[in-house]
Formats: structure tokens, sequence, C-alpha cells
């Protein structure tokens, strides 16, 4: 019986193991998104954008709300836009009501219906009827040059990026640090954009 016991408690140990181990192969992170190009949705992760620790490279407080799409995957490089928005009075991230504040860092390049540049109101909702997707050019995830943010041919001659720290999945989210440095991290979980989270993800 006790080695009955000793071998389920076992198991279990090494399973929840096997669980928290984080996924870094980019086929492999690319295998569990969801992409606008390959989705008939508009699949939006939602999260936070987080300061980090530039001597430790370790993530540390809060700096600003996310919305996050991917749009495609070839050949190592994740291609994304992004909205960042101010914590709401209450301390929290408002997903729900993302339109009556200042949207910043949705991209040079990107086809918006509001875009919201300087400091104008802009709409943060990521969806395909709001952002111009076929004829946008999208910052990047680039894993082969380890490279992020627009591209040269957004903003030439060589693009306006940092470079990629870390990307991986781990504990439900998946952590993107840039040697900005800044960690983004949103829950694996995809939503759909009309409906966003009514509470914090995470």
């Amino acid at each position: 019986m006790l080695k009955a016991v000793v071998s389920i408690v076992l198991f279990l140990f090494m399973a929840s193991v096997a669980a928290a181990q984080a996924i870094t192969d980019p086929k492999e992170i690319a295998s569990h998104l969801h992409f606008w190009a390959q989705d008939a949705g508009n699949p939006v992760y939602y999260g936070e954008v987080r300061n980090v620790n530039p001597r430790t490279m370790q993530p540390m407080g809060h700096y600003q709300c996310l919305a996050l799409a991917f749009i495609k995957y070839e050949n190592g490089v994740f291609d994304y836009a992004h909205k960042m928005w101010a914590k709401s009075r209450d301390g929290s991230c408002h997903y729900e009501d993302v339109t009556s504040r200042k949207v910043g860092n949705h991209g040079a390049c990107v086809k918006d219906t509001n875009a919201g540049f300087g400091t104008a109101i802009g709409t943060a909702l990521m969806t395909k009827a709001n952002i111009d997707y076929m004829h946008s050019t999208f910052r990047t995830i680039d894993t082969n040059s380890r490279r992020v943010g627009e591209t040269a041919a957004c903003v030439p001659p060589r693009g306006v990026q940092a470079g990629l720290y870390s990307i991986k999945i781990e504990d439900g989210r998946l952590k993107v640090i840039t040697t900005r440095p800044l960690d983004y991290e949103v829950n694996i979980e995809p939503q759909d954009p009309e409906h966003p989270p009514t509470k914090p993800v995470f």
C-alpha cells in the first residue's frame, strides 16, 4: 500500500514538474498561438507590460496594460499588433473599457481606423474591422536576429527595434522580454476583443 501511495505521489510530482517546464522553441510556441492570418475570428491576448531590472533581467512592477494580436508566423518570425494603456484609477487593467483613454504603441505602420496618434484618444479594440491586417506592416519578434519591434520596412533604413532577451510559454502565460528592457506577458488563452475580460487576467 505504501509503495502504491509513494508511486502516485511521485507520478503527480513529475507531472507537475513537466507542466511547469517552459516552452522556448519558437515553432512549438507558435503551435500554441492563434493567428489572424489563419483564424476566422479576432483572437486577442490580454495581459500587461512590466518593467525589467536591467542588471538581472528579472520582471518587476507594472508598466502598462496590454492587448496583443498575433498576425502570422513564418520561419521564426512572429508578426504582431499590440496596444498599451494606463491602469484605471482603481489600480486595475480594465480591458472592457479601453476606448476612453489614450492608447499607445500600436505601431507606426499599422492601418488603424482610430489610431489615436499624439495626444488623441484612440480605440484599443483589436479587431479585424478596426485594423487592416492584410495591408499593414506589423512589428515583429524575430527569433533569428533576436530583434523585437518596428522593422526596416516600416521605419527605414534599419527599423526601430530592441533586442530579444527571451520568449517562452510558462505557467499559462506567453512571456517576451526585450533588452529595452520590458516584459510583455499575456494569458495564453485568447479572447474575443468584442467581449474582452471583465476581470484582471492574472
